[in-house]
């Protein structure tokens, strides 16, 4: 865990296999027991898009490790009038200890990161939700005692979240099978640097076929297909699906 001691977290492919297992190993500790590690620590969140599980999730625990958190609404602060990134994040990181970021690009979580000496944690772009995809495997562990080998099938829109199940995973040596409609597939690059980081581990499987893919899983995980916070224009854009993904 030394080893990720200030560093940012943005996406699972930031981290290596040791790394993601030590993450989870820390969070099953942390169960069992109280903890103030971030004592004194003041923890900010930026958050763009609606939250209430992400958002309370990241501030009970923070209370409970023994730190305080402050609520950035972009609303009431100058990143809603339109101040740049680099001077927002240069002036967080004089008061702040972790900025927590919930936005619409990745592109402007990096620049935040690019800007701010403090750790900057994705708490979900349009890109990745890599903080929902460590609480799910630290579940699927909880369930199995293990994470290599087992199978894991998303059905649904190839989102943030099916983007970041691919990655973590390929990481842990689970195989993930994502099956969606034609129109719904995962970005490529996603699905190439899962297959990368799979190698020799698990197998990365991505379909059409639901009924297929979910012959032989034994975790079915499921997502919405407007995700939270989108624009109202982009929920109503979605087609017609097919039966079986329904």
């Amino acid at each position: 865990m030394q080893a990720l001691r200030g560093r940012d977290f943005l996406s699972l492919a930031d981290i290596s296999t040791p790394e993601l297992n030590a993450l989870l190993q820390l969070a099953a500790d942390l169960k069992q027991g109280a903890c103030t590690a971030t004592s004194q620590k003041v923890l900010g969140l930026l958050f763009s898009k609606a939250s209430t599980r992400t958002r309370v999730s990241f501030s009970v625990a923070m209370y409970q490790l023994g730190g305080q958190v402050i609520d950035l609404n972009p609303n009431v602060t100058q990143v809603g009038r339109g101040e740049p990134i680099p001077d927002t994040a240069r002036v967080l990181d004089r008061y702040l200890d972790i900025l927590a970021i919930r936005t619409f690009h990745q592109a402007d979580i990096l620049e935040f990161a690019r800007y701010a000496r403090i750790p900057v944690i994705n708490a979900l772009t349009d890109l990745e939700h890599p903080c929902q995809i460590l609480a799910d495997l630290l579940t699927v562990q909880e369930c199995f005692g293990r994470l290599a080998g087992v199978t894991v099938t998303y059905l649904g829109d190839g989102n943030n979240v099916a983007h970041s199940l691919l990655l973590g995973c390929a990481l842990v040596g689970a195989n993930i099978r994502v099956a969606t409609p034609a129109s719904y597939v995962p970005a490529a690059a996603i699905v190439e640097q899962a297959r990368s980081l799979a190698t020799g581990k698990s197998e990365v499987t991505i379909t059409t076929d639901a009924i297929t893919a979910v012959k032989g899983s034994q975790v079915l995980y499921t997502d919405v297909w407007a995700s939270m916070g989108a624009r109202s224009r982009e929920r109503g854009t979605k087609p017609s699906l097919s039966h079986r993904f329904k």
